[in-house]
């Protein structure tokens, strides 16, 4: 057998060695298997180094921060929520305050001295004096504060509303970014995928390259998509380790390990959801920010009912003090001391005739808030309407991108099998050959990019309910990888 023979021998038989490991990757389900994607990695050297198949057979591999217990870890120490519990109680002592003000009576104690000097006709007069008064007031009829007390309770129920509004914000941001996290490392690891299938290919040129076959043209374009894709996984490591802060932030937890992506088989999502029609009605009883809005406009109500009776009603109080004074007078030499003891009771009352113009602008302004939060609960109840019926048209129609790009994955994998063969027999060129591979690439990516789509639809569906906790997120977790996303270093 000649040279020339003996060279081209062996790149048949590397040829059907890499048509091999090429069936093992694209046959796959998906291209994150990352078994599959070392054993392909290494099948292209003559050996791994031992240092790195020990490593990598005894370290374990470390389990993701399970996503409902970062969920419940946020429930208590998110700052946005502590800040929202510290305003509901901060609302409720002013309600107290409202209510004493209103309907519990005053005991007030006083007590005050003095030393009082004149001068008459020459002759000095020196009257020191000391008295202590216990007066007690009960309201009998104040309109304007038993309005404000209504207006107050409204306000604290706002208020609640508040900081559950605020949790379903903070659990839904949290759960957002897990996602993102989660799929920025599914992404990283199609791209690692696809770097060890270049990197194989970039082997295949060498070796046509010395044995006369190829040309330096097929290398370079082998390197641009190698340089490419490592500039990928840079970029997708950087955002996943973005995402990880951010739930870090949110959970109050110190170190949180995110989903080294999705599970490797698609699986339909919870169909605990109820339909469009039914989501639309129960969003006035569950919605946060909608009854939030509800109970601001039951505040602005009651203090604008307040305002007019400030306007225009009377107070009236019922009254009682009881005083002793005493004194001593000095005049001439002669000192006299006196002691007086006084009680009275009786009923107070105060009617506004004419503020100046105060009370009316007060009025005026209550009117301006009743308007403001009347028009606030229309723009919610579109807000609400609106984002539920995009989460569920998103939801569907990501599921049915899902299935779309299944079938464009199976459609590219026969044309790379076919463009494969038809470059192993010379008939096709290597770019033909890599743009095969990168629409198999291209497609795997927009189905994750569905599957996170969906799920982030599902999350909008859940916090628009007032559902987004542990319980309804459990049942997504499977969607995601349990193992802890790695560092990577291409």
């Amino acid at each position: 057998m000649s040279p020339r023979q003996c060279g081209a021998h062996r790149i048949r038989v590397q040829c059907v060695g890499w048509i091999g490991g090429l069936s093992l990757l694209w046959g796959s389900p998906t291209l994150a298997q990352t078994p599959g994607t070392d054993s392909l990695r290494w099948s292209f050297t003559l050996s791994a180094p031992q240092a790195v198949r020990t490593a990598a057979q005894e370290a374990p591999p470390q389990q993701a921060s399970p996503w409902p217990e970062l969920l419940q870890a946020a429930q208590q120490q998110a700052g946005a929520n502590r800040v929202a519990d510290a305003n509901v109680q901060a609302a409720q002592a002013q309600q107290r305050q409202a209510w004493a003000a209103a309907w519990m009576p005053r005991v007030e104690l006083s007590a005050s001295g003095s030393t009082q000097q004149q001068t008459y006709n020459g002759l000095d007069s020196r009257t020191p004096a000391s008295a202590i008064t216990l007066s007690t007031t009960l309201p009998l009829w104040r309109a304007a504060e038993r309005a404000s007390v209504q207006a107050q309770a409204a306000v604290t129920e706002q208020s609640r509303w508040q900081a559950r509004a605020q949790r379903t914000t903070v659990a839904r941001e949290l759960s957002l970014a897990y996602l993102a996290a989660a799929e920025a490392a599914e992404q990283r690891r199609l791209a690692e995928a696809q770097l060890a299938l270049l990197q194989a290919q970039l082997h295949i040129n060498d070796r046509r390259l010395q044995a006369g076959l190829g040309t330096v043209l097929e290398q370079l374009e082998t390197r641009t998509r190698i340089d490419q894709v490592r500039a990928s996984i840079r970029e997708l490591s950087m955002r996943a380790a973005t995402q990880r802060l951010t739930v870090a932030r949110l959970s109050g937890q110190t170190e949180v390990r995110t989903a080294a992506g999705l599970s490797a088989q698609t699986s339909a999502l919870p169909s605990d959801l109820p339909p469009l029609s039914e989501a639309l009605d129960q969003a006035v009883q569950a919605n946060p920010q909608w009854l939030n809005a509800q109970a601001g406009l039951t505040a602005a109500r009651a203090t604008e009912s307040a305002r007019h009776a400030e306007a225009w009603q009377p107070t009236v109080d019922a009254v009682a003090s009881a005083s002793r004074t005493r004194q001593t007078q000095r005049f001439e030499g002669v000192t006299e001391r006196q002691s007086l003891n006084t009680q009275a009771i009786g009923v107070q009352l105060n009617w506004p005739l004419f503020s100046g113009g105060y009370q009316q602008g007060r009025v005026q302004e209550a009117t301006a808030l009743l308007s403001r939060a009347q028009a606030q609960l229309d723009q919610i109840e579109a807000e609400v309407h609106t984002s539920l019926r995009d989460a569920y048209q998103r939801r569907a129609q990501a599921q049915s991108v899902i299935a779309a790009q299944q079938d464009v994955e199976a459609t590219a994998t026969a044309t790379h099998a076919a463009v494969h063969k038809a470059f192993v027999a010379g008939l096709r060129t290597n770019l033909d050959l890599l743009n095969a591979q990168q629409q198999i690439y291209s497609a795997r990516q927009s189905l994750v990019t569905a599957r996170v789509t969906a799920l982030s639809a599902h999350i909008d569906i859940l916090a628009l309910l007032d559902r987004l906790d542990a319980a309804h997120v459990a049942p997504l977790s499977a969607q995601l990888d349990p193992q802890a996303l790695t560092e990577s270093r291409p």
